[in-house]
């Protein structure tokens, strides 16, 4: 129940946005998500940077994705990330579980300035490895895409009263 209550305000806030016609792209790079295994604990780290920030903002974040069989990275929502800059926030959400056919995309969301810059990690990108077959339990997760991409899908915030 959690996690639908997290998603609906991730999608509520979304529907608060509006399309921005003109952004610099948001470079991130050195993007890395994992879960190991015997532990629902997933972590994240990245840099991102853009026209708008002086220095790039190292983002990271650790969750928990459930529980230790989980076969998904944990979704993080806004204001459990963190940033080394104020100005930045960013939310992760990967729908179901990888093994799922084909896998579902996740949905990286960084907010700089109040520009939500938005980029989808195919499914492909994110798999899961049994290490045990006797234990179920035993999954990593991992994100194992490029280390670099560009954001080039933006909205703009609005003010929430």
């Amino acid at each position: 129940m959690k996690s639908f209550t997290s998603a609906v305000l991730l999608l509520a806030g979304l529907a608060a946005a509006s399309p921005v016609q003109k952004q610099s792209p948001y470079e991130v790079t050195q993007f890395t998500a994992s879960k190991t295994h015997n532990s629902g604990y997933c972590t994240f780290s990245f840099d991102v940077s853009t026209h708008g920030i002086a220095e790039p903002a190292h983002c990271t974040a650790s969750a928990d994705a459930g529980f230790s069989g989980a076969t998904y990275l944990a979704m993080i929502y806004e204001g459990l990330g963190k940033c080394d800059n104020a100005d930045v926030t960013w939310t992760f959400y990967q729908p179901s579980a990888v093994e799922t056919a084909p896998p579902k995309d996740a949905t990286l969301n960084v907010t700089i300035n109040g520009v939500r810059g938005i980029y989808t990690i195919p499914g492909s990108d994110i798999t899961a490895s049994l290490n045990d077959p006797q234990n179920p339990f035993d999954n990593d997760v991992s994100y194992t895409g490029p280390k670099a991409f560009s954001i080039t899908k933006f909205v703009k915030v609005e003010e929430q009263e």
